[in-house]
């Protein structure tokens, strides 16, 4: 069974109606019920950027700015399995119908969208990733981390987990509910948590994509849980 180790300095998460781990945990007391027409905070983004971005990479630059407000980083990790979806979509729509595509919405239906944006409105030369790995995203992002860490000892990164459901035209694929969400955990060398995984399909698909199951966790009072998806079973456990 493969493992990867490290401490988790510091977190943050936030969602429409949901910004601090009060509000996170009373979720999963709730057995994981959103708010209703609530909208998420994204006051640290500038205003004229904040104008280009969209609803998901807000979510993401946000939460990124919030954490280095205090910490310094070396390294960017930014992982989302769907990425800028629902703005290519609509790009896709438009060309459809015979209209022409807007120049800054191309240039920002990539998946590195959010991870760009962030650099440039922090001002921040840091080196950054940006990962899709299907279902299994989140964790990959955190495999990508560790593998860093291991070779920066000294370093400490950041990890940006974020996204949101499907647009309509692919809901037929969506297979759980949730709101558009970002967590971000900046990470050091350590063994104050242990990811475990191995090759194991699952015959329960998850409710909850796997970086709200981790914020879900992190409010629990777990010291060990299990995430599942069709192919690798993940470990995780909490050293006190």
């Amino acid at each position: 069974m493969a493992y990867a180790n490290f401490n988790i300095i510091d977190w943050h998460a936030i969602s429409a109606g949901i910004e601090s781990k009060t509000a996170w945990q009373q979720w999963q007391e709730t057995n994981f019920t959103w708010p209703k027409g609530e909208k998420a905070s994204v006051d640290k983004i500038p205003a004229m950027a904040r104008r280009r971005m969209s609803s998901l990479s807000k979510l993401a630059v946000q939460t990124a700015l919030r954490l280095i407000e205090n910490q310094n980083v070396d390294y960017l990790v930014f992982a989302s399995r769907h990425g800028e979806l629902t703005r290519t979509s609509a790009l896709l729509e438009d060309i459809l119908n015979g209209n022409d595509a807007s120049p800054m919405a191309f240039s920002q239906s990539v998946h590195n969208t959010a991870a760009g944006l962030f650099t440039i409105t922090a001002k921040e030369s840091i080196p950054v990733t940006s990962i899709a790995a299907g279902e299994n995203t989140f964790h990959s992002a955190l495999i990508e981390a560790s593998a860093y860490l291991y070779d920066n000892p000294n370093h400490r990164v950041l990890v940006v987990d974020f996204d949101e459901p499907l647009p309509s035209h692919y809901e037929i694929f969506e297979k759980e509910a949730y709101q558009g969400y970002a967590l971000g955990l900046i990470l050091s060398v350590g063994e104050d948590i242990r990811v475990e995984w191995s090759n194991k399909p699952s015959v329960s698909p998850e409710v909850l994509p796997h970086g709200l199951q981790c914020i879900a966790n992190l409010v629990g009072s777990n010291d060990q849980w299990k995430v599942n998806s069709q192919s690798i079973q993940w470990i995780w456990t909490r050293n006190k």
